[in-house]
Protein backbone atom coordinates (compact mmCIF):
# COMPACT_ATOMS: atom_id res chain seq x y z
CA UNK A 1 0.00 0.00 0.00
CA UNK A 2 3.22 2.49 0.95
CA UNK A 3 4.00 1.94 -2.97
CA UNK A 4 0.56 2.81 -4.13
CA UNK A 5 -0.16 5.78 -1.75
CA UNK A 6 1.28 7.60 1.05
CA UNK A 7 -0.16 10.66 2.59
CA UNK A 8 2.84 12.35 3.57
CA UNK A 9 4.49 11.87 0.22
CA UNK A 10 1.75 12.75 -1.80
CA UNK A 11 1.35 15.91 -0.01
CA UNK A 12 4.88 16.85 -0.70
CA UNK A 13 3.98 15.89 -4.24
CA UNK A 14 1.10 18.07 -4.43
CA UNK A 15 2.78 21.23 -3.04
CA UNK A 16 5.49 20.65 -5.72
CA UNK A 17 2.17 20.46 -8.43
CA UNK A 18 0.35 23.35 -6.61
CA UNK A 19 3.60 25.74 -6.67
CA UNK A 20 4.07 24.19 -10.21
CA UNK A 21 0.71 25.21 -11.12
CA UNK A 22 1.45 28.81 -10.08
CA UNK A 23 4.32 29.38 -11.85
CA UNK A 24 2.98 27.99 -14.84
CA UNK A 25 -1.16 29.61 -14.34
CA UNK A 26 -1.13 32.14 -11.99
CA UNK A 27 -0.91 35.01 -13.90
CA UNK A 28 -3.30 34.01 -16.27
CA UNK A 29 -5.94 32.69 -13.48
CA UNK A 30 -5.07 36.60 -12.57
CA UNK A 31 -6.11 38.52 -15.89
CA UNK A 32 -9.22 35.56 -16.50
CA UNK A 33 -10.21 36.33 -12.52
CA UNK A 34 -10.16 40.19 -13.40
CA UNK A 35 -11.24 40.38 -16.52
CA UNK A 36 -14.67 41.73 -15.18
CA UNK A 37 -12.94 44.68 -14.16
CA UNK A 38 -10.67 45.06 -17.51
CA UNK A 39 -13.71 44.42 -19.58
CA UNK A 40 -15.38 47.34 -17.72
CA UNK A 41 -12.19 50.05 -17.87
CA UNK A 42 -12.27 49.40 -22.17
CA UNK A 43 -15.73 49.72 -22.04
CA UNK A 44 -15.74 52.74 -19.90
CA UNK A 45 -13.25 54.06 -22.45
CA UNK A 46 -15.02 53.51 -25.47
CA UNK A 47 -18.36 54.41 -24.48
CA UNK A 48 -16.35 57.91 -23.24
CA UNK A 49 -14.66 57.73 -27.19
CA UNK A 50 -17.58 57.01 -29.35
CA UNK A 51 -20.72 58.43 -27.63
CA UNK A 52 -19.14 61.14 -25.14
CA UNK A 53 -21.37 59.05 -21.64
CA UNK A 54 -20.67 56.56 -20.18
CA UNK A 55 -23.50 53.59 -20.29
CA UNK A 56 -23.81 50.31 -18.38
CA UNK A 57 -22.49 47.10 -18.89
CA UNK A 58 -24.81 45.03 -21.33
CA UNK A 59 -25.56 42.19 -19.39
CA UNK A 60 -25.28 40.34 -23.10
CA UNK A 61 -21.57 41.71 -22.99
CA UNK A 62 -20.97 39.85 -19.38
CA UNK A 63 -22.59 36.46 -20.26
CA UNK A 64 -20.60 36.19 -23.08
CA UNK A 65 -17.41 37.41 -21.63
CA UNK A 66 -17.95 34.64 -18.70
CA UNK A 67 -18.44 31.94 -21.57
CA UNK A 68 -15.35 32.63 -23.24
CA UNK A 69 -13.71 32.46 -19.90
CA UNK A 70 -15.10 28.48 -19.80
CA UNK A 71 -13.78 27.88 -23.01
CA UNK A 72 -10.22 29.58 -23.07
CA UNK A 73 -9.47 28.15 -19.44
CA UNK A 74 -10.80 24.35 -20.53
CA UNK A 75 -8.58 24.77 -23.84
CA UNK A 76 -5.64 25.83 -22.26
CA UNK A 77 -5.28 25.19 -18.59
CA UNK A 78 -4.04 21.89 -19.22
CA UNK A 79 -2.10 22.06 -21.40
CA UNK A 80 0.48 24.35 -19.54
CA UNK A 81 -0.19 22.44 -16.41
CA UNK A 82 0.86 19.26 -17.88
CA UNK A 83 1.14 19.42 -21.14
CA UNK A 84 5.34 19.50 -20.71
CA UNK A 85 5.36 15.85 -19.35
CA UNK A 86 5.39 14.75 -23.54
CA UNK A 87 8.47 16.66 -24.11
CA UNK A 88 11.98 14.44 -23.06
CA UNK A 89 13.06 16.52 -20.67
CA UNK A 90 10.90 17.74 -18.45
CA UNK A 91 8.60 14.81 -18.67
CA UNK A 92 11.58 12.58 -17.74
CA UNK A 93 12.37 15.20 -14.56
CA UNK A 94 8.64 14.57 -14.20
CA UNK A 95 8.75 10.97 -14.22
CA UNK A 96 11.97 11.01 -11.59
CA UNK A 97 9.87 12.73 -8.78
CA UNK A 98 9.41 10.20 -5.92
CA UNK A 99 5.80 9.52 -6.08
CA UNK A 100 3.26 6.79 -7.14
CA UNK A 101 1.46 6.91 -10.03
CA UNK A 102 -1.26 7.27 -8.26
CA UNK A 103 0.01 9.96 -6.31
CA UNK A 104 0.25 11.81 -9.32
CA UNK A 105 -2.61 10.82 -11.37
CA UNK A 106 -4.72 12.20 -8.19
CA UNK A 107 -2.98 15.53 -7.82
CA UNK A 108 -3.68 15.78 -11.64
CA UNK A 109 -7.57 15.03 -10.90
CA UNK A 110 -7.74 17.24 -8.14
CA UNK A 111 -5.98 20.51 -9.11
CA UNK A 112 -7.95 20.11 -12.79
CA UNK A 113 -11.56 19.35 -11.28
CA UNK A 114 -11.40 21.41 -7.83
CA UNK A 115 -8.80 23.63 -7.01
CA UNK A 116 -8.51 25.03 -11.23
CA UNK A 117 -12.03 25.93 -10.99
CA UNK A 118 -12.32 27.01 -7.56
CA UNK A 119 -9.50 29.44 -7.73
CA UNK A 120 -10.30 30.74 -11.32
CA UNK A 121 -13.69 31.30 -11.06
CA UNK A 122 -14.09 32.19 -7.86
CA UNK A 123 -11.27 35.18 -8.58
CA UNK A 124 -14.08 35.86 -11.40
CA UNK A 125 -17.09 35.99 -9.19
CA UNK A 126 -15.64 37.91 -6.55
CA UNK A 127 -14.50 40.56 -9.07
CA UNK A 128 -18.00 40.49 -10.66
CA UNK A 129 -19.87 40.96 -7.52
CA UNK A 130 -17.38 44.13 -6.00
CA UNK A 131 -18.00 45.31 -9.47
CA UNK A 132 -21.73 45.12 -8.94
CA UNK A 133 -21.96 46.06 -5.36
CA UNK A 134 -19.19 48.79 -5.94
CA UNK A 135 -20.43 50.51 -9.06
CA UNK A 136 -23.84 49.60 -9.99
CA UNK A 137 -24.64 52.50 -12.28
CA UNK A 138 -21.97 51.82 -14.33
CA UNK A 139 -21.40 47.89 -14.41
CA UNK A 140 -25.03 46.58 -14.04
CA UNK A 141 -25.80 44.62 -11.56
CA UNK A 142 -23.64 41.36 -10.90
CA UNK A 143 -23.92 38.45 -13.27
CA UNK A 144 -24.07 35.84 -10.00
CA UNK A 145 -27.12 38.27 -8.49
CA UNK A 146 -29.11 37.79 -12.19
CA UNK A 147 -28.16 34.08 -11.96
CA UNK A 148 -29.55 33.39 -8.58
CA UNK A 149 -32.72 35.67 -9.48
CA UNK A 150 -33.54 34.29 -12.27
CA UNK A 151 -33.20 30.04 -10.68
CA UNK A 152 -35.62 31.52 -8.37
CA UNK A 153 -37.99 32.41 -10.43
CA UNK A 154 -37.84 29.77 -12.27
CA UNK A 155 -37.92 27.44 -9.75
CA UNK A 156 -41.13 29.22 -9.12
CA UNK A 157 -42.67 29.05 -12.29
CA UNK A 158 -41.95 25.13 -12.03
CA UNK A 159 -43.63 24.84 -8.68
CA UNK A 160 -46.66 26.46 -9.79
CA UNK A 161 -47.11 24.48 -12.53
CA UNK A 162 -46.59 21.16 -10.51
CA UNK A 163 -43.45 20.08 -12.20
CA UNK A 164 -40.57 18.17 -10.44
CA UNK A 165 -37.85 20.46 -10.51
CA UNK A 166 -34.44 19.95 -10.23
CA UNK A 167 -32.29 21.47 -6.65
CA UNK A 168 -30.29 23.61 -6.53
CA UNK A 169 -27.85 22.00 -4.83
CA UNK A 170 -28.30 19.65 -8.19
CA UNK A 171 -27.66 21.85 -10.52
CA UNK A 172 -24.13 23.04 -9.19
CA UNK A 173 -23.32 19.20 -9.41
CA UNK A 174 -24.27 18.89 -12.77
CA UNK A 175 -22.47 22.01 -13.90
CA UNK A 176 -19.51 20.61 -11.92
CA UNK A 177 -19.94 16.91 -13.20
CA UNK A 178 -20.09 18.80 -16.97
CA UNK A 179 -16.79 20.74 -15.97
CA UNK A 180 -15.09 17.78 -15.18
CA UNK A 181 -15.95 15.85 -18.13
CA UNK A 182 -14.62 18.70 -20.02
CA UNK A 183 -11.55 19.35 -18.50
CA UNK A 184 -10.81 15.66 -17.93
CA UNK A 185 -11.08 14.78 -21.73
CA UNK A 186 -8.70 18.16 -22.54
CA UNK A 187 -6.30 17.07 -19.28
CA UNK A 188 -6.07 13.49 -21.33
CA UNK A 189 -5.06 15.06 -25.07
CA UNK A 190 -2.19 17.12 -23.29
CA UNK A 191 -0.48 14.19 -21.80
CA UNK A 192 -1.14 12.39 -25.11
CA UNK A 193 -0.34 14.42 -27.84
CA UNK A 194 2.97 16.03 -27.94
CA UNK A 195 1.61 18.80 -30.38
CA UNK A 196 -1.52 20.53 -31.27
CA UNK A 197 -2.76 19.29 -27.96
CA UNK A 198 -6.26 21.38 -27.87
CA UNK A 199 -6.98 20.50 -31.43
CA UNK A 200 -6.26 17.21 -31.24
CA UNK A 201 -8.06 16.49 -28.51
CA UNK A 202 -11.25 18.72 -30.37
CA UNK A 203 -10.35 16.25 -33.58
CA UNK A 204 -10.81 13.09 -31.18
CA UNK A 205 -13.96 14.26 -29.38
CA UNK A 206 -15.60 14.99 -32.65
CA UNK A 207 -14.45 11.57 -34.34
CA UNK A 208 -15.70 9.99 -31.06
CA UNK A 209 -19.20 11.74 -31.25
CA UNK A 210 -19.67 10.60 -34.93
CA UNK A 211 -19.23 6.78 -33.93
CA UNK A 212 -21.52 7.30 -31.09
CA UNK A 213 -24.36 8.49 -33.54
CA UNK A 214 -23.82 5.74 -35.96
CA UNK A 215 -23.85 3.53 -33.04
CA UNK A 216 -27.20 4.51 -31.72
CA UNK A 217 -28.43 4.93 -35.29
CA UNK A 218 -27.84 1.48 -35.99
CA UNK A 219 -29.44 0.35 -32.52
CA UNK A 220 -32.70 2.44 -32.73
CA UNK A 221 -32.78 0.89 -36.90
CA UNK A 222 -32.99 -2.66 -35.19
CA UNK A 223 -35.61 -1.84 -32.65
CA UNK A 224 -39.09 -1.34 -33.51
CA UNK A 225 -39.96 1.74 -31.82
CA UNK A 226 -43.78 1.84 -32.35
CA UNK A 227 -44.07 -1.11 -29.75
CA UNK A 228 -41.41 0.00 -27.54
CA UNK A 229 -42.09 3.99 -27.34
CA UNK A 230 -45.62 3.41 -25.84
CA UNK A 231 -44.78 0.78 -23.25
CA UNK A 232 -41.51 3.21 -22.62
CA UNK A 233 -44.38 6.03 -21.72
CA UNK A 234 -46.80 4.19 -19.71
CA UNK A 235 -48.28 5.53 -16.78
CA UNK A 236 -45.57 8.01 -16.62
CA UNK A 237 -45.74 10.77 -14.15
CA UNK A 238 -43.49 13.48 -13.59
CA UNK A 239 -42.20 12.04 -10.36
CA UNK A 240 -41.40 9.31 -12.70
CA UNK A 241 -39.85 11.33 -15.66
CA UNK A 242 -37.88 13.58 -13.23
CA UNK A 243 -36.02 10.00 -11.86
CA UNK A 244 -35.48 9.03 -15.33
CA UNK A 245 -34.08 12.45 -16.50
CA UNK A 246 -31.61 12.35 -13.80
CA UNK A 247 -30.54 8.68 -13.60
CA UNK A 248 -29.79 8.91 -17.57
CA UNK A 249 -28.10 12.38 -16.87
CA UNK A 250 -26.05 10.76 -13.77
CA UNK A 251 -25.22 7.68 -15.78
CA UNK A 252 -23.93 9.68 -18.86
CA UNK A 253 -21.69 11.51 -16.33
CA UNK A 254 -20.42 8.86 -14.45
CA UNK A 255 -19.49 6.51 -17.30
CA UNK A 256 -17.65 9.60 -19.37
CA UNK A 257 -15.94 10.75 -16.41
CA UNK A 258 -14.92 7.69 -14.87
CA UNK A 259 -13.70 6.40 -18.69
CA UNK A 260 -11.71 9.65 -18.66
CA UNK A 261 -10.53 8.76 -15.25
CA UNK A 262 -9.03 5.57 -16.05
CA UNK A 263 -7.87 6.96 -19.13
CA UNK A 264 -5.64 9.66 -17.33
CA UNK A 265 -4.60 7.22 -14.72
CA UNK A 266 -3.34 4.46 -17.42
CA UNK A 267 -1.38 7.07 -19.72
CA UNK A 268 0.18 8.22 -16.72
CA UNK A 269 1.20 5.00 -15.26
CA UNK A 270 2.38 4.15 -18.96
CA UNK A 271 4.35 7.34 -20.16
CA UNK A 272 7.56 7.04 -20.87
CA UNK A 273 10.23 8.79 -22.44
Amino acid sequence: MNNVFNLKRFGKYYSYDFNNAVGNFGVSALVIGLLPLILLVFFVIFSLLFTGQVVELPLPVKIMTFGIVVLVVILSAPVKLYGRVTERKAGTDWLMIPASSFEKFLSMAIMLCIVLPVVVFGLFVACDLLLGALMPSVYGESMVSLLKDNIDVISEMADDASFAVTTTGGSIVSVWAGWCASILAFGLGAICFKKGKAAKTILCIFALEILLSLILVIVFKGLDLEQVLPGLFDNMTAGKAEFWTNFLINAFYFVVIGGLLAAIFFRVKTIKH
